[in-house]
């Protein structure tokens, strides 16, 4: 006995550990990446909102100030000053000498300065040049040329609007770095002159320091630096770096488009940058934070979720490492024993105690073998069956092939008497009956069912003293396609025996094929007598009917038109079928439609297009 070798297998032990990575342990990957990657983003959210707080706290701070010295440029329209009621009065008076008027000017002026403790300096210049300041040193000299020179850069005719302008070098009185608040005073006289006449302008300057003392509130991280910047200016107002104030601000204004009011930070250079717009100007407070030290910040827990992420993927596979070899017993006992049967110890039988789909198996292998045996003799004699069934075969088509022998000796009997017409008949015939009885198939290629119609119409041109013809018009390419067998012979006997018959004369079958829209058309038209529109609504009718019309001489179902539609319908479905349509003393037309099914046998003889 010769083994057959045996195929080479994969341990379904390795498949179900392979299983283990990509359905358990890749998406537990995965999730947990996910989850990891999803709180890191949430935790990192709440850091960088943590510190936004520390912006948030210095820019509300710097709006109160701004408020404020709101309010206090303001203050010389709203104060009494001893003996005027109101400033223009004091500005216009022409009774007063100078320093009278500079007395006056100084007291107001000292009252702002002592408004706030940030101001360093107030001084106010009039459209004449005339200049009035105080400061709280009160010893140090003003240079008036320098202060003329600063009113006239920063001077905005017609401004009626407080001013921040961004931190300087007040060389004009200290060398100390400020920035001002100012706004021009108009003449409140009259209502024309409070638009258009201006009595001076206001300028405070306020010490940069101010925001020392907010931002060291803060309690910032080390390594992160907390600036104000003026984003229209484009200079330091304020930076801890104090060699900056007053400078530009570098690198800072590639990033300034990014800073928009809906967020609240940025992350550039590998740091971030946390803003906040101050209400009101077109300051920044900034916060820059270096991404290290963010992210030190929740390295311990970073590390302890990927541990945890670690430890249960080692431990699930573990655990289905040793579950699935225990699955995989009674698994590796049953392909034991297969192998065996299959070497044809067919005595082989598997004993496997459990009640699920394994034991279930190992049953049906155990009476599967059992009823192998039982059936090894009944395999003899259904092998002798199955000879005795093929020699009944043999005999039955000895008969056909009789016929065909006898109508051939007819036939050349017929042309040894010189009766070429008879022959040609019975040569028609024999053509037609092996087409129908030689080798019954489903389908057939086109060009077959062609050859069947040209010997039908043979006979029917001697039958009717050459009345009728036939024209086929089929490209030779469509010759080979398969179509059902006998659906266009049934529908030329239709247009002979109820289209050309009835009418005088001469008539014509013409039978078309072509490829439309991806199916194979076929048209049979003839030229006879038609139909009237009562006898083509019935037709059409019964076409369409469910049920398969009976012919009334016979007990089989008709191999007419009805015939043809429900076996194009069964076949290739509801697309598919054949339409009708017919006008009296016209003519008739059956148009099919199929599907392109390629022939397995090329077409050899009578090319298309030859007509009888």
């Amino acid at each position: 006995m010769i083994k057959r070798k045996r195929q080479h297998y994969q341990s379904l032990f390795v498949k179900s550990v392979a299983a283990l990575i990509l359905i358990g342990i890749v998406p537990l990957l995965i999730m947990g990446i996910s989850i990891y990657s999803a709180y890191m983003d949430s935790l990192r959210q709440t850091l960088l909102s943590n510190m936004y707080r520390s912006a948030l706290y210095v820019g509300k701070n710097a709006a109160d100030l701004f408020q404020e010295m709101e309010e206090t440029t303001k203050y010389l329209y709203n104060y009494n000053i001893t003996e005027y009621d109101y400033l223009y009065e004091l500005m216009e008076d022409d009774t007063i000498t100078q320093a009278r008027r500079e007395a006056l000017m100084s007291d107001v002026l000292r009252d702002i300065l002592y408004m706030n403790q940030h101001i360093d300096h107030v001084f106010f210049i009039t459209p004449g040049g005339e200049q009035y300041s105080v400061m709280r040193p009160p010893e140090v000299m003003v240079k008036e040329e320098e202060m003329g020179r600063f009113h006239e850069e920063n001077f905005l005719e017609g401004h009626k609007q407080m001013r921040l302008l961004p931190t300087h070098d007040t060389s004009y009185y200290l060398d100390v770095s400020d920035f001002t608040v100012t706004r021009n005073i108009m003449n409140t006289r009259t209502i024309q002159s409070a638009d258009e006449q201006e009595l001076g302008t206001l300028y405070i300057d306020v010490s940069a320091d101010y925001f020392d003392g907010i931002i060291n509130e803060t309690d910032l991280e080390d390594g992160c630096r907390m600036y104000v910047i003026d984003r229209k200016e484009k200079v330091f107002v304020y930076s801890q770096e104090k060699e900056n104030i007053g400078t530009g601000i570098g690198k800072l204004e590639d990033y300034l488009p990014e800073m928009e009011e809906d967020k609240q930070y940025i992350k550039a250079d590998g740091n971030y940058f946390i803003y906040r717009l101050i209400p009101g100007t077109d300051w920044l407070v900034t916060e820059e934070i270096p991404a290290f030290n963010l992210e030190n910040s929740y390295q311990e827990i970073q590390t302890n979720i990927l541990i945890i992420i670690g430890f249960s993927v080692i431990l699930l596979m573990i655990i289905y490492f040793f579950y699935s070899k225990m699955m995989n017993k009674p698994i590796r006992t049953l392909k034991d024993a297969m192998e065996q049967i299959q070497d044809g110890n067919l005595d082989t039988r598997v004993t496997i105690k459990s009640n699920d789909e394994v034991g279930f198996l190992a049953k049906g292998l155990n009476q599967m073998t059992e009823n192998l045996q039982n059936h090894i003799q009944q395999v003899y004699i259904a092998e002798i069956r199955q000879r005795d069934a093929e020699i009944e075969a043999l005999k039955t088509q000895i008969q056909p092939h009789y016929l065909y022998n006898t109508l051939d000796v007819i036939r050349m009997t017929a042309i040894t008497n010189d009766d070429n017409v008879t022959a040609e008949m019975i040569d028609s015939l024999s053509g037609q009956l092996k087409y129908l009885i030689g080798n019954a198939r489903d389908m057939v290629t086109l060009q077959a069912e062609i050859d069947s119609i040209r010997n039908y119409f043979k006979i029917i041109r001697i039958r009717y003293e050459n009345r009728f013809e036939l024209e086929i018009n089929i490209e030779e390419n469509l010759l080979g396609l398969e179509v059902p067998q006998l659906i266009i012979q049934p529908v030329v006997e239709n247009a002979v025996k109820y289209g050309l018959k009835p009418k005088s004369g001469t008539g014509v079958i013409a039978v078309n094929a072509r490829e439309e829209d991806g199916c194979l058309e076929i048209t049979v038209m003839d030229n006879g007598v038609g139909m009237e529109p009562e006898r083509l609504k019935t037709v059409q009718e019964r076409l369409e009917s469910p049920e398969t019309v009976k012919h009334p001489k016979s007990k089989r179902a008709s191999l007419g038109l009805k015939n043809v539609y429900d076996r194009i319908k069964l076949m290739f479905g509801d697309t598919y079928g054949l339409e009708i349509s017919s006008f009296e003393n016209i003519g008739t037309m059956v148009k099919y439609r199929l599907p392109i099914i390629d022939g397995t046998e090329p077409a050899k003889e009578n090319p298309g297009g030859e007509n009888v």
